[in-house]
């Protein structure tokens, strides 16, 4: 009977986890999966505002060899073509310059061409900094820039303000370094990306 016994209650042990175990299990799935939903979100952020300055780089080029080349608005030909940047609309815009009230290679109200760019609202146009070359370090107050490309030359064209209205741009006689104009997440400004503009026409992204 007794040996019928032992052989019974032995039959009948089950192995398995304890709370403990179950429970540090459990903890080392969350922080696991807590540290690969925080890095992707981290990735995907930064690769969408990468993805939104690399836009702004491309529109610029793109306004630029419209000006360079033979493009075409109605009847007008080889007119200045560039870009309109809005900090405080977190905007841009390409524009084409009317030739009817006279060249001044900078942005005016109605010479629109297509849509606003309208940044995504997860980003923002952070800062427009002009570096002057006689200046030490550049102005980043700047709230409107226009950059115009005429034909026959790559050369930027700049017109800024630090006011908030387009109408008070006005063309520079001094000589430019570049610009910058700084793109920026909304959620976390660590997540900066740079688009910068040269006079030759050059431009980069940082």
């Amino acid at each position: 009977m007794h040996i019928f016994s032992f052989f019974k209650q032995n039959t009948n042990t089950q192995a398995g986890f304890s709370l403990i175990e179950l429970m540090v299990t459990i903890s080392i799935a969350v922080i696991v999966t807590g540290a690969v939903i925080i890095n992707y979100t981290s990735f995907n952020s930064t690769t969408l505002l990468q993805s939104q300055a690399f836009e702004l780089a491309l529109d610029i080029k793109e306004a630029q060899s419209f000006g360079v080349s033979v493009q075409s608005s109605g009847t007008a030909f080889r007119e200045a073509y560039g870009i309109y940047v809005d900090l405080d609309a977190n905007e841009y815009q390409l524009f084409q310059d009317d030739t009817s009230s006279g060249v001044d290679l900078r942005y005016d109200s109605g010479e629109e061409i297509g849509d606003t760019h309208a940044l995504d609202s997860r980003f923002q146009i952070s800062q427009i900094c002009v570096k002057v070359a006689s200046a030490g370090s550049p102005s980043c107050n700047k709230r409107q820039l226009s950059m115009a490309f005429n034909r026959p030359d790559f050369d930027t064209n700049y017109a800024y303000t630090a006011n908030a209205s387009p109408s008070n741009l006005a063309n520079v006689g001094i000589i430019l370094d570049y610009v910058e104009i700084y793109i920026q997440s909304t959620a976390d400004a660590s997540f900066e990306r740079v688009v910068t503009v040269y006079p030759s026409g050059q431009v980069s992204l940082n």
